[in-house]
């Protein structure tokens, strides 16, 4: 088998030292470069053609991100393991869109980090569980809000009005005297809002509205 050529890059140099001690000691490894900057990475990735790239995402003036970019944009075929402190999956998908193969918390078990690197070093992607979770709870409230736009579909413009009154913490009374409609008018439109989107109180409407970020078309 042949063996692996990294490259580690972290602007901390302690960091860098402590993941290179755990990866010069797998088996058909050997890091072959460190760099402290994104600048220094992308040079040194075409001084010593490393077939795999640790990369820190968070770093001044080149981020791990655009360092990303920068190398698939310039046609580097090395393959690139992100490490992260966040689990959130917009940093998650963003690094994947860049071009990243893997992606991996740095709080992560030596154990695994030379897992990841094989597995990216292998041609296949990486993602670490507690990741593939997060990104699995991150698509499931999008299907719920597209769900919920669906469900906004169903209310005529004066019931999407009165939805808004309501969020906006208007009494029913309130809202009668701005739309210039009765009070039992008001009434039927919240009850048939409230039945429409499967809502059970005005807190579950408020936050319906604030998750679609409905706010800002709230009537004075």
């Amino acid at each position: 088998m042949s063996t692996l050529k990294l490259m580690v890059v972290d602007d901390h140099a302690v960091v860098r030292q402590g993941i290179r001690a755990v990866l010069d000691g797998s088996e058909g490894v050997e890091v072959v470069a460190d760099a402290g900057s994104g600048a220094e990475a992308i040079r040194l990735v075409d001084e010593t053609s490393p077939d795999v790239v640790v990369l820190d995402v968070n770093m001044p003036e080149m981020d791990g991100l655009e360092v990303t970019r920068t190398l698939r944009e310039a046609g580097r075929d090395c393959r690139i393991l992100i490490l992260s402190m966040h689990d959130n999956p917009e940093y998650v998908l963003e690094a994947l869109r860049a071009g990243a193969d893997g992606y991996l918390l740095k709080d992560a078990d030596p154990s695994e980090l030379r897992e990841a690197v094989q597995v990216v070093g292998s041609g296949k992607e990486y993602l670490s569980d507690r990741v593939t979770h997060q990104l699995s709870i991150a698509l499931r409230a999008e299907l719920e809000r597209d769900k919920q736009r669906g469900r906004l579909e169903r209310l005529t413009p004066r019931e999407r009005e009165v939805m808004l009154h309501v969020a906006s913490g208007k009494t029913s009374r309130e809202i009668a005297e701005v739309l210039g409609i009765s009070h039992r008018t008001v009434e039927t439109h919240r009850e048939r809002v409230m039945a429409k989107l499967r809502m059970r109180s005005v807190a579950d409407l408020t936050r319906f509205v604030v998750e679609l970020e409905l706010e800002g078309e709230a009537p004075d």
